[in-house]
């Protein structure tokens, strides 16, 4: 019996029909090219302000991982995961099973027979039924699952269905076409796909030739379109993924003439690539608490705005043209810009780690150089720069709430750690009574400690975040110089606002947030929880703390130590967890959505049946009160910093 083998090419070989194919190849190649060629030219247009080529062998990690396995997407939606999965994978598998069938056929054909041939078979069926699964799932997900992240849709999306559709097209024929050569005759051996098929196919040449050359014409389309429609993903995405920033900071731009993204050519070269990643799955918007509130604010629609704005700025040879765009009202309306609360959800949530959140901060820091910001974002601005603090209270005030307290003075104390109060935590009244309890726990623990009372500012974490660049360094600057004039090496914070930018965008020092040290001195013996909390409890996760810094079990930990404490989650929680609306200068704004993100959490927390929702951040405690009281929570459920819950399971006081 001869070795299990096919004719290569059979039916087509010696046709006009495969030199028309090799001709629409050589077109289908040429637009592609030379729409690659376009993109590379635009991109070349964006700022380079940030090396994004580092640890390439990392960088590789990350493309493997999130790319190729898209680990990533599968923690976050298991089934998303799997689509990926098996729709890309069919497709590499399919597209190196074409090239297989070239070399064979114009270098040598030695190779594909027996044991060789068999597994070939059997790999191109199954990667054929992968694809076309995955599409099904695709088509569903999109179509007909009802998902909340396609509620919105771009109104300039008009290929999301063709490209599904020609998928599944050139899939089914490619199963035809095997079916129609099986039902002439041919042995299927391990094609059983095609075998199956091939049964209800009655064979005909003619037919044969139709279907190859429509399977043929379709899958050179596909590849002509791919630098055209949203399939650049397909380039863009592994790139963006092996370009992803490990930085947890704003982004520092060390140029004297940059004033902020203006116009497209403000933008960084990533971004711009980011554009043709992003593929419209929705994922950032459905995360999005500014979306969620019904303000115009979409990341998506915001990297679609990008990509579509390029497209329009720059002619089919990459060259820009001559008219003046500007980004806002164009990518983004105002009410966008300032919507935004740098929750970093958006990020946190995008499969190709699209830097949205950051290209909007970059977009405020151009409407604050020019003059154009919001009064209110105004005011806030000149609080902070006139009196440190984002309500504009007395500088004299700020150590008011230690009045009657043992709060030890660094001028006065020998100390190890230097407690960084906060704003929230010195001026608002609510977070006064935390930050009293606090002084009782931190002298029960025996912690070496001291303050710097009046003299303590603005740590300059939200004031970058609303674009104010300048301020920023300014603010940095005194307090490193207050940090030298006091010998300062160890930090402790109560914000984890102000946590986050003295870790990650400060230097010098040891930066801690003060759960930790809590749960250290619970750990260690130093603070026994004594008296049992019998309330239910659902802890909302402060976003500084936990997307900007993955702390999601430190205040968990600390909650659990807690005897008689029951615990319970919200549906969005960790890195899933919604923002409570309170980040990037929206804490002293009135919040332009129908329904404010502080609003929607309250009632997320309500729905848990808990009598107490714990936060740990004093801007969600001025937040999220604010919500239980606007949705009429509040006689059943009572908003409690975890240091007021320590407090009472340590002393027996509430």
């Amino acid at each position: 019996m001869a070795e299990p083998t096919r004719e290569l090419l059979w039916g087509v070989g010696e046709s006009i029909v495969l030199k028309l194919h090799y001709v629409l190849f050589a077109v289908a190649t040429i637009i592609f090219i030379a729409g690659v060629f376009r993109w590379y030219m635009i991109l070349r247009t964006g700022r380079n302000d940030e090396d994004r080529f580092d640890d390439l062998g990392k960088r590789f990690y990350y493309v493997i991982r999130d790319g190729l396995a898209f680990v990533r997407l599968y923690l976050r939606e298991e089934r998303t995961g799997i689509m990926h999965l098996l729709v890309l994978w069919g497709f590499i598998l399919l597209t190196i099973g074409t090239l297989t069938l070239t070399v064979a056929k114009y270098i040598t054909s030695d190779f594909f027979r027996g044991y060789f041939y068999l597994v070939f078979e059997a790999t191109m069926d199954l990667a054929g039924v992968a694809l076309f699964v995955g599409l099904l799932i695709a088509i569903h997900n999109r179509y007909f699952s009802n998902s909340t992240r396609f509620a919105k849709k771009w109104e300039f999306a008009r290929d999301d269905g063709l490209v599904l559709v020609l998928l599944l097209l050139i899939t089914i024929l490619g199963f035809v076409v095997e079916a129609l050569r099986i039902a002439s005759g041919m042995p299927a051996f391990t094609a059983v796909v095609g075998g199956a098929v091939a049964l209800f196919v009655p064979f005909d040449i003619t037919a044969y030739r139709v279907t190859w050359s429509l399977h043929s014409i379709l899958g050179l389309l596909f590849i002509a379109l791919i630098p055209y429609t949203k399939l650049a993903h397909i380039i863009a995405a592994p790139l963006n993924i092996l370009t992803k920033t490990e930085r947890v900071s704003a982004r520092s731009i060390e140029d004297e003439e940059y004033m902020g993204a203006i116009e497209p050519r403000d933008l960084q070269w990533r971004d711009m690539l980011s554009s043709l990643a992003c593929m419209r799955c929705g994922r950032c918007q459905d995360a999005c608490p500014a979306t969620n509130s019904g303000t115009t604010l979409s990341p998506m629609f915001l990297m679609q705005n990008i990509r579509r704005t390029l497209d329009k700025s720059f002619d089919f040879a990459g060259r820009q043209k001559n008219d003046e765009v500007l980004l806002l009202d164009t990518v983004l309306d105002m009410e966008a810009v300032w919507a935004c609360t740098t929750c970093r959800a958006c990020m946190e949530m995008c499969p190709v780690y699209i830097e949205q959140m950051e290209i909007i901060g970059e977009m405020r820091r151009g409407v604050v150089e020019s003059g154009e910001a919001p009064p209110d974002i105004r005011d806030f601005l000149t609080n902070v720069q006139k009196q440190k603090n984002p309500w504009g209270e007395a500088k004299y005030k700020r150590d008011s709430w230690a009045k009657g307290l043992d709060v030890p003075h660094a001028k006065n104390a020998e100390f190890e750690w230097l407690w960084w109060v906060g704003c929230g935590h010195a001026f608002d009244s609510r977070n006064q009574e935390v930050a009293r309890k606090l002084v009782r726990i931190l002298n029960e623990i025996g912690i070496n400690y001291a303050t710097v009372g009046r003299e303590e500012g603005c740590c300059g974490n939200d004031v970058r975040r609303v674009g104010e660049e300048g301020l920023f360094q300014l603010l940095k600057e005194e307090n490193m110089d207050l940090f030298g004039k006091y010998g300062v090496e160890k930090v402790f914070t109560t914000s984890p606002h102000c946590f986050n930018t003295f870790k990650n965008e400060y230097e010098g020092f040891e930066s801690k947030f003060v759960l930790e040290i809590i749960l250290e001195a619970v750990k260690d013996g130093k603070l026994k929880l004594r008296h049992p909390v019998n309330r239910k409890v659902t802890f909302h996760d402060p976003c500084f703390l936990g997307r900007y810094n993955g702390m999601y079990d430190l205040p968990r930990e600390i909650l659990e130590a807690i005897p008689g404490l029951e615990l319970v989650e919200m549906p969005r929680n960790r890195e899933n967890a919604f923002c409570c609306g309170g980040g990037g200068g929206n804490l002293v704004r009135e919040y332009p959505g129908d329904d404010r993100p502080n609003n929607i959490r309250a009632r997320e927390a309500g729905s848990t049946g808990a009598e107490i929702l714990a936060v740990a951040c004093p801007f969600c405690m001025i937040m999220l009160e604010d919500g239980v009281k606007m949705e009429r929570l509040d006689e059943r459920m009572t908003v409690m910093d975890v240091i007021e819950l320590v407090y009472q399971a340590a002393f027996g006081e509430s």
